[in-house]
């Protein structure tokens, strides 16, 4: 029993580090690849970290860097981790009312990019938002489906 309970710790501690490295690597992006006008840099100047900022911008000046990884890939980063991090705080509970909260952001991000395609909302549709958007869920669920199945199967399975 008590390896198990190490095991449980060690998958919700593991859940949180990629989350928190999702998290990492999208605001980097956004603070050495994009614009200075985004409100990430506000943020930077308040926390006090602008200054090496500017640094690390210098240093990675020259680099090519695709659009897909400059524009898209921050969201669908930034998607997993909330998906991580509500599976973790809401990981002993399995009621329906944890996959309605952790499908929040999902459902928020994947309609407002269709309905920039319609025109609906302001902004500019792209593909590859709307794939990075998509992933994370379907990984989630696509792991969810697995797990069930491959419990259900040692359950019935004699030892």
């Amino acid at each position: 029993m008590r390896e198990s309970r190490i095991m449980y710790k060690w998958q919700n501690t593991s859940k949180v580090l990629l989350a928190v490295s999702f998290l990492v690597c999208g605001c980097l992006i956004y603070l050495l690849f994009r614009s200075k006008t985004l409100n990430i840099y506000q943020w930077s100047l308040a926390l006090g970290i602008s200054t090496p900022m500017e640094h690390a911008r210098g240093l990675v000046h020259g680099w090519v860097v695709s659009d897909f990884i400059r524009f898209s890939l921050p969201d669908g980063l930034y998607c997993a981790a909330y998906i991580l991090l509500i599976d973790t705080i809401w990981s002993d509970d399995k009621r329906i009312i944890k996959y309605y909260i952790l499908s929040i952001v999902p459902i928020i991000t994947i309609s407002s990019e269709l309905l920039q395609y319609y025109g609906l909302v302001r902004g500019t549709f792209d593909i590859a938002d709307l794939l990075c958007y998509l992933v994370p869920p379907m990984v989630y669920s696509g792991n969810l489906v697995i797990n069930h199945f491959l419990y259900n199967n040692l359950k019935t399975e004699e030892l």
